[in-house]
């Protein structure tokens, strides 16, 4: 009973591991915080906002390749709700077009070489983005 119990159990954690997903933001030091938003309405920005924003922190994600775009995308649009942000500006995407997207906007200088995405979580109409 107990050897079944251990087969059950390691079979468990292997699929369980399997289906982990490497995912996770983290709040900028000092960026204010705001209750989440709602994920529908978070926009993916391929470049710099124009109008005034805050920073709030970054929200990355690492995909499977049998991910469809469309997954990927509410993926990081759930993560970057979770921030309160109105929009996440693509910095690195190394999954769908194997680039950085915006290096000056990014605060870091790592250098990703596996397939991930990240991206800088803001928010609108509080402040300048470029502080």
């Amino acid at each position: 009973m107990n050897k079944r119990l251990s087969i059950v159990v390691v079979l468990l954690c292997l699929t369980a591991a399997s289906c982990a997903t490497y995912t996770g933001f983290e709040y900028y030091p000092g960026a204010p915080r705001f209750t989440p938003t709602y994920p529908g309405r978070v926009e993916l920005l391929r470049h710099a906002p124009r109008r005034p924003h805050l920073r709030l922190g970054e929200v990355w994600i690492k995909p499977e390749p049998t991910w469809s775009p469309e997954f990927v995308e509410n993926m990081l649009r759930e993560q970057a709700a979770k921030l309160g942000a109105q929009a996440l500006v693509i910095v690195v995407d190394r999954f769908t077009r194997n680039a950085t997207v915006v290096p000056y906007y990014w605060r870091r200088a790592l250098v990703y070489r596996e397939k991930v995405i990240v991206g800088v979580a803001i928010r609108y109409g509080e402040g300048r983005g470029d502080s």
